[in-house]
């Protein structure tokens, strides 16, 4: 799959991730996601001896990565805006991705690791299922790494940016959300958004290949080696689709104990031009960000 979609970004002289309408080119792709330990900040290669015993804040990282390029889109989640870790969250990233990033591409295939609570669950196939049942792909096929294997690219494009993290200063990375709560990448109610028309698929995790084709609308094709025959389930009760996308979650925030004790504690090795957005006073929201 891996040299197949670069010999497609080369024949079609695609060289960077670009926001591009949906099926717009006839072709397939392949992507892989996953989410990698957290980060904190502020990072400093010469860290400070006294903040080695101290809670720096935190961020989440999750990343989506292009194997035709490579590149990857890399989403750093302050702590006051992570939601969870669940599929909201990996839906949410995975459809803003599509939009923003996507090629353009009429096929796709995705890789993840087993993860039920992230990645291998009903939530996943919904969101998957509706994608092509309204034109967003012509097909898609998801396939889980063999247990025992968690490493793959979005591990290699993460040790590219745990290595920068580790050589060189950051005290903020590019901010798409605000203090007062707005989010830019917003995380979506998508389990809400599907509860009243999705079925349950039972024997979820006892499979590794999952395909979903515009003749088929809804139906999932399930297998547990390539070499197996398929079956079929059907995701979706007989009712119409929703068309749209689904309403953002509101962020939880930090408490006012943890904000207290980042502005008491942390701030002091934040650089003076980065402090009221890395450890503001207590009364402030925290910031959602973002790199890439």
């Amino acid at each position: 799959m891996c040299d197949q979609a670069k010999a497609v970004c080369k024949a079609e002289g695609i060289d960077a991730l670009q926001e591009s309408a949906a099926c717009s080119r006839r072709m397939t792709m392949h992507y892989s996601f996953d989410y990698a330990q957290q980060v904190h900040l502020p990072s400093n290669p010469l860290q400070p001896g006294p903040i080695f015993f101290l809670v720096p804040r935190k961020a989440g990282l999750f990343g989506v990565c292009c194997e035709g390029l490579p590149r990857q889109v890399n989403f750093l989640i302050d702590k006051a805006h992570l939601i969870s870790k669940g599929s909201n969250v990996v839906v949410s990233f995975l459809h803003h991705f599509f939009e923003r990033y996507g090629l353009g591409e009429t096929d796709v295939h995705l890789h993840c690791d087993n993860c039920s609570v992230q990645n291998k669950n009903k939530f996943v196939l919904w969101y998957i299922a509706w994608r092509v049942a309204v034109g967003l792909h012509k097909s898609i096929t998801l396939n889980f790494l063999v247990a025992g294997h968690t490493k793959f690219a979005p591990d290699w494009c993460f040790g590219l940016v745990k290595h920068s993290d580790a050589t060189a200063s950051c005290n903020e990375a590019a901010v798409v959300g605000t203090e007062d709560g707005h989010n830019n990448i917003p995380v979506m109610d998508w389990q809400g958004h599907f509860a009243g028309i999705g079925r349950d698929f039972h024997g979820i995790k006892q499979y590794q290949h999952f395909r979903f084709d515009w003749q088929h609308p809804g139906v999932v094709f399930f297998k547990t080696r390539i070499s197996d025959e398929e079956g079929s389930f059907k995701l979706f009760k007989d009712s119409p689709l929703p068309t749209t996308a689904a309403t953002p979650i509101t962020p939880p925030g930090l408490s006012r104990e943890r904000q207290a004790y980042l502005y008491e504690n942390i701030r002091p090795f934040v650089e003076d031009e980065f402090k009221d957005v890395v450890c503001p006073p207590p009364a402030s929201r925290a910031t959602n960000l973002f790199f890439q």
